[in-house]
């Protein structure tokens, strides 16, 4: 206990902040992801290597470049529009979970815990793709922010149209695409905000692809998971995102201060 204060004494006080939203988030993973020590144990000693190394990824990157200036606000975000999007969507019967929950309430805490992941995972790779990924190259991949929801729903437009929609595209419906309009546009910084929305694409896919084929959540369609699904991830991360950023800079404004370095480039 002793080497413990005397560690924090050392410790400037963001880091002491930084390090215990970290715990924070730590213990989210545990109570709300693993459900419990019971859950944990059965999940990582009975079900192979695929549950650890789940962990230790979605663990490596909640630590990576964490600052509390940032993480706390795009969780807090995250888990408000993350419980906006799920109460919608399993209350229209757009998917729907094991349990019947509309929505469980483990899950706003773990969008919070999954949009981490996809910024920690762009701010580890984007000192490299900034370096290495020609302009060019960049204005071309910019076409995925149209084409990849385009040609998913194409994909999956037979299982979508055999679908009664008159219900469900409500006004929940149109304020969620307004309001995630307005926060993807919200001061656009095309490459930061392309390479956050394919992490948030590539990992939100990854996360749909393990929580269907598990059976913890089924979507109307029926599909393991539909393709459409990946691209809004990467949609809902950037707004996820902004949010924080817009009352950020309103702040500012009141306070006349700098955002935290993160926030910087948008």
């Amino acid at each position: 206990m002793e080497n413990a204060r005397r560690f924090l004494r050392y410790c400037s006080p963001r880091s002491q902040l930084t390090l215990f939203s970290n715990l924070f988030f730590l213990w989210i993973i545990y109570y709300f992801g693993l459900g419990g020590w019971d859950n944990t144990c059965q999940l990582l000693f009975y079900y192979g290597a695929v549950p650890w190394i789940i962990l230790l990824t979605v663990c490596t990157l909640v630590f990576f470049k964490s600052d509390y200036r940032i993480d706390l606000p795009v969780f807090v975000a995250a888990v408000a529009l993350g419980y906006w999007g799920e109460w919608w969507g399993t209350t229209r019967g757009i998917w729907s979970y094991w349990n019947h929950a509309t929505p469980p309430l483990y899950l706003p805490p773990l969008w919070g815990i999954g949009v981490i992941t996809v910024i920690h995972f762009k701010e580890m790779i984007f000192p490299w793709s900034d370096r290495n990924i020609p302009q060019q190259l960049w204005k071309i991949g910019s076409l995925s922010f149209i084409l990849l929801p385009v040609t998913s729903f194409i994909h999956s437009r037979h299982l979508l149209a055999a679908i009664n929609w008159s219900d469900k595209l409500d006004f929940h419906f149109y304020a969620g695409i307004i309001t995630g309009a307005f926060l993807i546009l919200y001061e656009m910084n095309w490459k930061e905000t392309m390479l956050l929305y394919l992490c948030g694409t590539l990992l939100g896919g990854m996360y749909e692809y393990l929580g269907t084929s598990w059976g913890e959540w089924t979507y109307i369609t029926g599909e393991t998971p539909p393709l459409w699904i990946a691209p809004l991830w990467g949609y809902a991360t950037v707004a996820m995102f902004k949010l924080p950023l817009l009352i950020v800079d309103r702040v500012k404004e009141l306070a006349n201060q700098k955002k935290p370095d993160s926030f910087q480039r948008f």
